[in-house]
């Protein structure tokens, strides 16, 4: 038992290197722009359409930062439609975290199916002052539109 030890202390485990365990595919609830296949995957940097489910979360609300939607806490009746997606990267993550800038962290939420079914997933939620929102609604068709006519008009 000395012996081994001493052999441990003369030759010590390389913990120069963190260990790092495998990434873990995750599903993301998204409520706003990231609700459009396309869109996603550009933030993504995926070349296929990622595959989304309609879902919803209760007990949160949306309201609006500009034209965006940002999610916050509501009353338990409360409920966000939108849909997950499998993020299947640390990259992917990141990518996330970036294009929702420092104004928004990821929470955790349960994500409820049309078939009644439930789900643990990850999202984003407003972290900045409350008083820079305002109450309304964001529709995707809309901003899918408007986005159309700002590509048409820079003749994209």
């Amino acid at each position: 038992m000395v012996r081994s030890l001493i052999r441990a202390a003369e030759n010590p485990p390389d913990l120069t290197t963190p260990y790092r365990p495998s990434f873990r595919d995750v599903l993301y609830f998204f409520y706003g722009t990231l609700m459009d296949p396309k869109t996603l995957a550009h933030v993504l940097g995926r070349s296929d359409t990622p595959e989304l489910r309609r879902c919803c979360i209760f007990a949160h609300k949306i309201m609006l930062w500009g034209e965006y939607p940002a999610l916050v806490e509501g009353p338990l009746e409360q409920t966000v439609h939108g849909v997950v997606g499998k993020i299947k990267s640390a990259k992917e993550v990141g990518r996330l975290v970036s294009y929702e800038t420092d104004v928004y962290r990821v929470d955790g939420c349960t994500v409820w199916f049309d078939d009644g079914s439930s789900s643990y997933a990850e999202t984003f939620v407003w972290c900045d002052d409350v008083s820079l929102l305002r109450d309304g609604s964001f529709d995707l068709r809309d901003w899918l539109l408007k986005r159309k006519e700002l590509e048409i008009q820079e003749g994209k």
